[in-house]
């Protein structure tokens, strides 16, 4: 007679003991692991479990004993959840909110067209990341590290920690602006936000702070609601995106496009997803696969949300008309939604983006001083911060600089101005680095990147380059 008894990890087998057996098999008993799972590699079949043993409030949600499934399990436990569709949500932070809007506001419909064709740009850049992270099992600093030197390493992380920081104060001026909308103090607001950031990733593992973000995140859909309750004319959508021509003498006009243009690849954005990846534990071929399709999802989704902005603020007949603040927004949608429904939905979607944007800026600046200084801390937001001081002690000290530069009343214009210019001289190393590697020796043969697709990413990312590399110029010299 056999008996098996098997559960999700371990699979227990007997069968009656052999007599001419040796002392120590005689139980009778035979243990199996069954496709054995780090704690940061999660597999399909156990995120719930993955969540609930982490001992936080997610636990609440996570089914066992063979009890249907609640939607904060399924939500948490959804396939389609990961660093790819995090960091595209990100992308689309208040910085970028606010030059869509004005895209919209200022040259009405002209702008359209480059946000569909941004669309590709975006996942190309992504995706290398995602190769780096699978095959390398290694985050981007630490590829620099081992394949350049550690001079190259820390230069980029220097430059990378001082653009994070720069754009955690624009990510809480986000939420100092929403704050404002409904009368509470700049300080009251980004102090708020801060506690709310430092909990969830104190307190969480990493897979409950991606799914933290990326519900966040999704509140920047409520601009493609207020492009649906504007109801634009098809004729006046495709005619007003031609245009581009006819005013692309405009200085101002030129400025936009490379705004828009400089803000589509974020070298924090590579930085974290290849560490998140790492992190994750995706090795497989299959894990490979299952990224990239969530991340040509956040692509189309970050893009969605910036051409939603865009057209709510073209259709609200406010053309010619530059934006100063949210409430010139506001101000904008009034008339046809209402002055509280404009309210609640900028709120939401700012708010949503700004804190989505701040936890992923934020873990990007921290992995990259880890890894720069050959710390192996792909697993450290699934451990205690006694255990990865170095990590949480420059997730800290990057929220906290952010926070205190906000409160000394600094100008958010000139604050937007310092972080378009830091990210036009950060992005020529991060893509620089990122298209050796992925064409180098960091990834094998049969993932090398070669032919047709390397020259197509040299193209692309040489204009990427040029563009915001002449931002900055124009920026510095301005």
């Amino acid at each position: 007679m056999v008996v098996a008894l098997q559960s999700p990890r371990v699979a227990l087998t007997w069968q009656p003991p052999d007599p001419e057996a040796s002392e120590q098999h005689t139980t009778g008993w035979e243990c199996a692991k069954l496709k054995p799972t780090m704690p940061n590699q999660v597999s399909e079949s156990s995120d719930d479990t993955y969540l609930s043993s982490s001992g936080s409030s997610a636990s609440l949600f996570a089914d066992s004993g063979g009890k249907p499934k609640t939607f904060f399990s399924e939500w948490f436990g959804c396939k389609a959840i990961g660093p790819g569709l995090l960091v595209c949500l990100a992308d689309t932070d208040f910085g970028c909110l606010e030059v869509a809007a004005q895209s919209g506001a200022r040259w009405g419909y002209s702008l359209l067209l480059l946000q569909v064709v941004l669309i590709p740009i975006l996942f190309l850049a992504q995706e290398l990341t995602i190769r780096l992270g699978v095959h390398a099992k290694a985050g981007h600093t630490a590829c620099i590290r081992k394949h350049f030197g550690c001079k190259w390493a820390w230069f980029a992380c220097i430059l990378l920690v001082f653009e994070c920081t720069c754009a955690m104060t624009s990510e809480m001026s986000g939420v100092a602006a929403v704050g404002e909308l409904w009368g509470l103090h700049r300080n009251v607001a980004t102090g708020f936000a801060a506690v709310i950031i430092v909990t969830v990733v104190f307190s969480g593992n990493y897979r409950q702070i991606e799914v933290f973000g990326i519900t966040l995140g999704l509140f920047e859909l409520t601009f493609v609601l207020t492009m649906v309750c504007f109801h634009p004319s098809p004729r006046d959508i495709f005619f007003g995106s031609h245009g581009v021509f006819v005013t692309s003498t405009d200085r101002e006009f030129i400025k936009l496009i490379s705004a828009n243009i400089g803000a589509v690849v974020m070298p924090w954005m590579i930085y974290f997803q290849q560490s998140a990846v790492v992190a994750r534990g995706l090795v497989t071929s299959e894990d490979l696969a299952a990224e990239r399709t969530q991340t040509l999802l956040g692509s189309i989704l970050t893009q969605l949300v910036m051409i939603g902005a865009l057209v709510t603020l073209a259709a609200s007949h406010q053309t010619s008309k530059d934006l100063e603040s949210v409430h010139d927004i506001v101000n904008a949608l009034s008339p046809v939604l209402g002055e509280r429904l404009s309210m609640l939905l900028l709120s939401l979607g700012f708010f949503g983006g700004s804190l989505c944007a701040a936890v992923v800026v934020s873990l990007a600046a921290s992995w990259a001083v880890s890894e720069a200084m050959g710390l192996d801390e792909a697993m450290t937001l699934d451990v205690t911060p006694t255990q990865a001081p170095v990590f949480y002690g420059c997730f800290l000290m990057v929220i906290s600089v952010g926070v205190l530069v906000l409160m000394t009343g600094v100008s958010t214009v000139h604050l937007s101005a310092v972080v378009e210019l830091i990210n036009g001289l950060l992005l020529p190393f991060a893509i620089g680095f990122l298209f050796l590697l992925a064409t180098g020796e960091a990834l094998p043969a049969e993932v090398l990147v070669g032919g047709l697709h390397k020259a197509v990413l040299f193209v692309v990312f040489g204009v990427c380059v040029v563009i915001s590399t002449a931002s900055a110029i124009y920026g510095l010299v301005g």
